[in-house]
């Protein structure tokens, strides 16, 4: 695992990459059924844009109280400790959203107004009385007259209950937070959260109210974008939604092309460009307050470097004539990192499709050779250090191989600092202690969000 710019190399099946392949035609498949396989060019934001509806949407904050400290590493062994360090840490970043998202609407020179924040589930670690309270302490302090807080439920405000009855989670939830699903509408524009059905995880029966809910708003606003809010992504659309998406969301979402969808639950970086999708509909993931999480080759579960380095959130902005400015902002920088312009959604005009940005990407292009270096550290082993590549997007991993002759010694993949604003684009990898004397040669090479492969790098070297 890559922890804090250190890779210790251990075997790993590289078959995986077969997954990355299949996954990657599957969307691709999709998107020109869904929206042509034409090349469009990316949108930007008119420079006469002037907002008159703006909100903030995040995701996956992990309210903990000082008892749930007592569990570290019930989850995930020592991964569990990196996002139940500390209590404290929660509050600080949704009071930081509330705080920079104020300070943005109120310096703009414009339309001062923040209409709604809203918080797409796993606001609570466990589902405590205790963490809800924190929670909503922090609302109750920073939240102004005229912002509608939103929120719906996440897999974590049951934890606590899932032993017993489930249906006591969502009591506990609708005593803090109202009814379990809402339908407001702000400044002109139609908000709905669905949360999961009260019994399981499942939106069986929440989707049924949804759909009556999308199909008054449409009644009402017409081709006016519709924003829906719910925790796991739409299966098969945004990064993350192949392992933690859920079927009846996009199946109800599909028959509604303005509808603007916001998730979370993977914890998967927003810088990664297929953290939107347009369809049949346009979806965004959420990232995290909390920690990251990403993939590797399809394959769910890795946890990147300095993982509990997460804050990001939206602020999503509509002019008069519907069209949309969506900016992702990073907490731990203070600095926006990606934009999207949304134009004529009920249209389908949908340049952010999988297809579409895809043929924007390139494949990462290391410069200088990577700089690539292996060096012997104080403990006696093999360190092999070199820069990042760099892409139209981002650098989604690494794979790196060592060899002597024609037999691999060891190889990895790890994920790159694409998500870390505040880290130099710099890596290490610990091969270990090698044979004195013996020849080796160590290889790289790095993939792009669409699975786009730069040019193999090579080293050769004979151990100290």
């Amino acid at each position: 695992m890559f922890r804090k710019g250190i890779v210790m190399i251990s075997f790993k099946n590289f078959g995986r990459t077969l997954l990355s392949v299949v996954a990657a035609a599957f969307y691709v498949v999709l998107s020109f059924v869904s929206v042509g396989g034409g090349k469009q060019e990316l949108p930007v934001t008119p420079k006469d844009f002037e907002p008159v509806m703006r909100f903030a949407v995040c995701s996956d904050v992990h309210f903990k109280n000082d008892n749930e400290l007592e569990a570290k590493g019930e989850a995930a062994g020592e991964e569990y400790e990196k996002y139940l360090e500390e209590v404290d840490v929660p509050p600080q970043r949704l009071t930081a959203l509330l705080k920079t998202a104020y300070d943005y609407s109120e310096s703009y020179d414009g339309y001062k107004g923040l209409d709604a924040v809203a918080v797409v589930g796993d606001f609570t670690n466990k589902g405590a009385p205790e963490q809800y309270e924190a929670f909503n302490k922090v609302f109750k302090e920073n939240l102004k007259a005229g912002t509608q807080k939103i929120v719906c439920s996440g897999n974590h405000e049951y934890y606590l209950y899932r032993k017993n009855d489930r249906t006591e989670g969502s009591c506990v939830y609708e005593k803090y937070e109202g009814s379990l699903n809402s339908h407001y509408v702000i400044n002109g524009y139609h908000f709905i959260s669905v949360s999961y059905d009260e019994k399981v995880e499942t939106y069986l029966k929440s989707g049924a109210w949804l759909k009556k809910e999308l199909d008054k708003a449409v009644a009402d606003t017409g081709d006016k974008p519709i924003f829906v809010f719910q925790h796991p992504a739409p299966l098969l659309t945004i990064y993350g939604a192949t392992k933690w998406g859920d079927p009846v969301i996009p199946a109800i979402l599909s028959a509604y092309p303005q509808v603007v969808d916001f998730s979370g639950h993977s914890h998967y970086p927003m810088n990664d460009p297929r953290s939107i999708w347009q369809g049949t509909f346009t979806a965004l993931g959420c990232g995290s307050l909390a920690y990251f999480e990403t993939e590797l080759d399809t394959i769910a579960g890795n946890f990147p470097g300095d993982t509990t380095k997460a804050a990001q959130y939206y602020i999503v902005e509509a002019d008069k004539d519907w069209n949309l400015r969506i900016r992702s902002y990073d907490l731990l920088t203070s600095q926006f990192f990606t934009e999207y312009y949304l134009t004529g959604l009920a249209e389908k005009n949908y340049p952010y499709s999988y297809q579409n940005l895809r043929q924007h990407d390139t494949a990462p292009v290391f410069e200088n050779g990577g700089n690539m270096k292996v060096t012997l550290n104080k403990n006696g082993e093999s360190v092999l250090t070199f820069d990042g590549a760099k892409a139209r997007f981002v650098t989604e991993s690494y794979k790196v191989t060592l060899s002597s002759g024609a037999k691999i010694v060891a190889e990895d993949n790890f994920s790159g600092k694409y998500m870390y604003l505040f880290e130099d684009d710099k890596y290490e990898v610990n091969l270990g202690k090698l044979e004195s004397g013996k020849k080796y040669t160590v290889s790289v090479y790095a993939l792009s969000a669409f699975a786009k492969t730069s040019k193999l790098l090579k080293l050769s070297f004979t151990a100290e």
